[in-house]
């Protein structure tokens, strides 16, 4: 399984209450797409989020995402990358 990261931009702050609901919808998708989800980051402003998937490709965190509505803005691979 490869690292991904998936890239969120909100127009309003992400809420608790949103994110719970997000959350609900996305979880069985990714399940249904074999995708793995490791560790999310909420910027402070709550305007942005970056999170840490492991998946086969893009394409299936991807389709994933738009199955359970939830937009994105981007997806990349990602290393494994550790300062000495």
């Amino acid at each position: 399984m490869q690292p991904y990261i998936v890239e969120y931009e909100y127009e309003t702050p992400l809420t608790d209450e949103l994110h719970d609901q997000l959350a609900k919808r996305i979880d069985p998708c990714l399940a249904q797409y074999g995708v793995e989800w490791r560790v999310s980051f909420l910027a402070v402003d709550r305007m942005r989020m970056f999170c840490h998937f492991e998946a086969e490709s893009a394409e299936q965190i991807r389709n994933a995402l738009r199955s359970a509505g939830a937009g994105f803005s981007r997806v990349w691979p990602a290393l494994r990358y550790a300062a000495r």
